[in-house]
C-alpha cells in the first residue's frame, strides 16, 4: 500500500525535503496536510518532535468545566436528550464571567467534556440496568395497554377504519381529538414464557372496569382448547397508569395474595416483556388487518384469541429456544393457582376487608358464604382487648378456611376454630378435667399494679389503701390569699312586720349551740316553759347578742321586752 512507501520516503527525506513528500502525497490523494501526518505516525514514523510540557494539562478548572456540562444536562428533552450546542453553552459562561473569552475554543471544550465523559453523546448513553429473570411460569405476570391508533370504528355498522398515519400522529393533536373512541390493546405476558395474551376494548381510554374484565380473561382457563394458559401471579408488574394504580385493583390483587412491587417512574425496562409483545402483536397480528378488517370487537377479539393459539404455540423463543405454549406447560402443581370462583371474586372486589369488634372470649366470626359462618380465636395476637379491640378481617381464598385478620398494621394468618361432639369448641375446658385461663388483658395488668401500689404484695382483710397518706386537714393552708372583711348592712328592727316574725324554738337553739353558746338542762327547760315551740325572731336575736357577748346565756336572761307576748300567747294556746 501507499502508506508504507510514504512512510519511507519521509524517513528518508533530509532537512527540507519532508515538506516535498507531503505537498506530493497531498496531490496524489487529496488529503491535508494533518491528515497525512496522521497517516504516518499510526504506520510508525516519528517526526522526532520534543514533547510539549504542558499537552494534556486542562485550561479550565473543575467548576468552570461542570458550569458547561451542568447547562447542556439540564436543557435536555426527556427522550430527545442534550440538545444545547457546546457553542452556546460556552458563550453564556463567558457572558456571565464563569470563563475568560478566548480562553478555550470550541473544539478544545468538546474534546474536554469527552474526555470527562460530560459530553452530549455521554448524558444521552441509557443509564446501567441489570438483567432481571423470573423463576417459572406465572411466577411474574406483566401487563400493559396501548391505544391502537390504525384502527378506529368509522359509524354504526360500518366496521373499523385504518387511520392513515400521515394524519395521525405525535404533531397533530386536533386529528386525534375527532376520535372519541378508540381501540385499546390490553397485553399480559408471562415472564418466565413470554406467553400472549391478547384483547381489545372500544373506550374512550384506560378504565378500572376494562383492566378488570381483562385480568380475569387473562388467568380465567377454557379460552381455546389449544390455548392451556391459565392461573393467577404471584408478582404482576405494571406501569402507573391511572386505571393500575387505582386503590380497587391494587387492593383486589393483593387480597388474590398478588404483590406487586412498586417501581421507579419513567421505567420502561421494568415493563420491557410487555412492551416487546406490543411490537409483535402489531407486526404479526395487527398488520393483517387491512386486509381482513374487523367489523366489531367481539370480531377482533376472536381473531386476537385464534391468533394467540398459533403464536404461542409455533413460534420459537430466542431465549429458551422453545415455543411460548412449551415452555410454560412446565408449570408444576404448586405453581399453579387457578383463579377461584366468580362468587369469591366479587366478594374480594366489593368487600375488600371487614371489621370485627373482637368478642368477650377473644373470638370472632367471619362469613363469605350466608351458609359459612367460622369462628376464629385471636387471644394469642399482642394488644388485642375483649369487648374493645376492633380487628379488620380479609379473605385469603388461596388459604381458606384460613383468614388474614390485621391490628396494628400486622397480618396474621388464623386458622378456624373446630368443634367436637356436640357442637361444643374443641378448644373448650373439660368439665372436672382442665383448667383453661384466658390472658391478662392490658387493662388487667394496669389494674393489677395498680392494685399492688395501692395496697402492697400482701394485701390484708379491710386494708385501708395508701394508709398513713393525709388526704384531709391539709387543704386549707394552700390558700395564699387575705381576704378584706367585708362590712354588711343590719337589718333595722323597727321595719314593718319584723317583730311579728316567728322561728322554732330547736332553730334558735341550733343558733345558740352554733354560736359556741352552752346549754344547760336548766336553760333548755326554761326557754321551752316560757316560749312554747316558737319564738320571736327580735327575742332569739337579743338572747344571741346576751350570750355571744357574756359567752353564756342564763334561765333569767329568758322573758326579756317579749315576756308579756310570750305568756299571753301561752296562756292562750
Amino acid at each position: 500500500m501507499w502508506e508504507q512507501a510514504f512512510v519511507e520516503q519521509l524517513v528518508a527525506a533530509k532537512n527540507g525535503g519532508k515538506q516535498k513528500v507531503i505537498d506530493r502525497y497531498m496531490v496524489m490523494t487529496g488529503k491535508t496536510a494533518q491528515s497525512l501526518y496522521r497517516i504516518a505516525a499510526r504506520n510508525g514514523f516519528n517526526a522526532g518532535r520534543k514533547r510539549r510540557e504542558d499537552k494534556g494539562a486542562c485550561e479550565l478548572n473543575d467548576r468552570q468545566i461542570s458550569f458547561i456540562a451542568a447547562q447542556i444536562q439540564v436543557t435536555s428533552r426527556e427522550i430527545k436528550g442534550p440538545i444545547m450546542p457546546v457553542e452556546k453553552a460556552l458563550i453564556i459562561a463567558e457572558d456571565n464571567g464563569i470563563i475568560e473569552p478566548g480562553t478555550v475554543s470550541v473544539s478544545r471544550m468538546q474534546k474536554i467534556l469527552s474526555e470527562r465523559q460530560m459530553s452530549a453523546a455521554a448524558i444521552k448513553t441509557p443509564t446501567p440496568h441489570i438483567k432481571m429473570r423470573s423463576l417459572h411460569p406465572n411466577h411474574v405476570h406483566v401487563y400493559d395497554m396501548s391505544v391502537c391508533i390504525q384502527y378506529y370504528l368509522k359509524g354504526k355498522n360500518k366496521g373499523f377504519g385504518i387511520m392513515r398515519e400521515d394524519m395521525f400522529y405525535k404533531n397533530k393533536f386536533a386529528n386525534f381529538a375527532k376520535v372519541k373512541k378508540k381501540l385499546i390493546r390490553y397485553i399480559l405476558v408471562d415472564h418466565f414464557s413470554h406467553w400472549i395474551w391478547v384483547k381489545y376494548y372500544y373506550a374512550g381510554g384506560e378504565t378500572m372496569e376494562n383492566l378488570y374484565d381483562f385480568l380475569l380473561s387473562a388467568w380465567s382457563g377454557d379460552k381455546h382448547d389449544k390455548i392451556p394458559f391459565r392461573g393467577v401471579p404471584f408478582y404482576a408488574l405494571f406501569d402507573k397508569g391511572a386505571a393500575n394504580i387505582s386503590k380497587a385493583i391494587t387492593t383486589f390483587l393483593n387480597r388474590l395474595d398478588i404483590k406487586t412491587p412498586d417501581s421507579l417512574p419513567h421505567n420502561p425496562r421494568r415493563q420491557g416483556s410487555a412492551e416487546v409483545a406490543q411490537n409483535l402483536v402489531e407486526c404479526w397480528f395487527e398488520s393483517g388487518l387491512k386486509m381482513q378488517p374487523a367489523h366489531s370487537v367481539n370480531d377482533l377479539n376472536a381473531w386476537a384469541t385464534d391468533w394467540c393459539a398459533w403464536f404461542n404455540g409455533s413460534r420459537k423463543h430466542s431465549r429458551h429456544h422453545m415455543t411460548r405454549t412449551e415452555c410454560w406447560l412446565k408449570i408444576k402443581k404448586e405453581q399453579l393457582r387457578v383463579l377461584p370462583e366468580k362468587q369469591i371474586l366479587h366478594y374480594l372486589f366489593e368487600k375488600p376487608g371487614e371489621n370485627r369488634l373482637v368478642r368477650g372470649d377473644y373470638t370472632i366470626s367471619f362469613c363469605y358464604k350466608n351458609h359459612d359462618v367460622r369462628e376464629y380465636n385471636v387471644k394469642h395476637i399482642e394488644g388485642i382487648q375483649p369487648n374493645r379491640s376492633r380487628v379488620q378481617v380479609l379473605l385469603r381464598p388461596y388459604n381458606w378456611p384460613e383468614i388474614g385478620v390485621v391490628h396494628d398494621q400486622v397480618e396474621y394468618l388464623l386458622k378456624p376454630i373446630g368443634y367436637a361432639e356436640g357442637g361444643f369448641r374443641a378448644d373448650a375446658a373439660i368439665i372436672g378435667e382442665e383448667f383453661k385461663s384466658m390472658p391478662e388483658t392490658k387493662t388487667q395488668k394496669a389494674m393489677k399494679i395498680s392494685d399492688n401500689l395501692a395496697y402492697g404484695e400482701d394485701r390484708k382483710k379491710d386494708a385501708v389503701p395508701f394508709e398513713g397518706m393525709q388526704i384531709y386537714g391539709n387543704q386549707a393552708d394552700k390558700v395564699t390569699l387575705e381576704y378584706m372583711p367585708k362590712t354588711g348592712v343590719e337589718i333595722s328592727t323597727s321595719q314593718s312586720g319584723f317583730e311579728d316574725r316567728e322561728i322554732s324554738v330547736m332553730e334558735f337553739l341550733q343558733k345558740l349551740l352554733s354560736s359556741g353558746i352552752g346549754i344547760t338542762p336548766e336553760l333548755n327547760k326554761a326557754i321551752k316553759d316560757i316560749y312554747g315551740k316558737t319564738i320571736l325572731l327580735a327575742e332569739s336575736k337579743r338572747l344571741l347578742d346576751i350570750g355571744i357577748g357574756t359567752g353564756k346565756l342564763a334561765p333569767a336572761n329568758l322573758g326579756g321586752i317579749d315576756s308579756e307576748n310570750a305568756t299571753l300567747k301561752t296562756v292562750a294556746s
